[in-house]
């Protein structure tokens, strides 16, 4: 039986038409579905890729909650991301509407990247790593936080419970009847690598890899150096 692909592949355009509807109510209801953890994990990893001067990759930057991290840090953020009103709710000027699988970037030209709760959206994971190791400067630096899905089959069901409820109703508590979209944050972690395979597949694609979990391997924090 042929493997599948990582990445959302099918399920890619709802996705993102979700994240599109719930922008107003985005930071305030994400921070309380990560039960107020988002800010530590999205330090922790700007502050791995990000260096005073230094030009950083925004990869699926939303309403720019990790670039103005960059920017406390010292870097030059730019903000890609497929929605046009995510990357307009932002506010910043560097802005750039594009795919992870095709980045319109010359080679080489990044000192360092982030991703924010976001490369589980990517349509082909393989594909997306590949242009990111591209765009990346030698020893260049890649910080990632986002869900993770635990490599224990109980753990991992106790998670996906946790997503199957909560951020739908959190959703409904922050945003109204829109906020019901959240729920797709469930679809995506049903799509998503556990974390060791994640960990392995970043190492593959970029160099070295380390990698530590939270809320039960829930959440993941995973730090690269790209090393060719």
């Amino acid at each position: 039986m042929k493997r599948r692909r990582p990445g959302l592949q099918g399920k890619w355009a709802h996705v993102v038409n979700s994240l599109q509807e719930i922008v107003p109510s985005y930071e305030r209801a994400s921070s309380r579905i990560s039960i107020f953890e988002d800010r530590r994990m999205r330090l922790e990893a700007v502050s791995f890729a990000a260096r005073r001067g230094g030009l950083v990759l925004d990869l699926g930057a939303g309403p720019g909650t990790m670039s103005r991290l960059v920017v406390s840090a010292g870097g030059e953020p730019v903000l890609l991301d497929a929605s046009r009103i995510m990357l307009k709710a932002s506010g910043f000027p560097n802005i750039v509407s594009a795919v992870f699988e095709c980045l319109p970037f010359r080679d080489g030209v990044f000192d360092g990247a982030v991703a924010g709760f976001a490369l589980r959206d990517a349509h082909d994971l393989l594909t997306a790593l590949a242009e990111l190791s591209r765009i990346l400067k030698r020893g260049g630096r890649f910080g990632l936080c986002d869900l993770g899905k635990p490599d224990g089959p109980l753990r991992a069901l106790g998670v996906a419970f946790y997503l199957r409820v909560v951020p739908s109703l959190v959703g409904l508590a922050s945003a109204g009847r829109v906020g019901l979209r959240y729920g797709s944050l469930f679809d995506t972690y049903v799509l998503t690598l556990h974390n060791s395979e994640l960990q392995s597949l970043l190492a593959r694609c970029l160099g070295e890899a380390s990698s530590h979990e939270t809320q039960m391997g829930g959440a993941i924090v995973v730090r690269c150096v790209k090393s060719a």
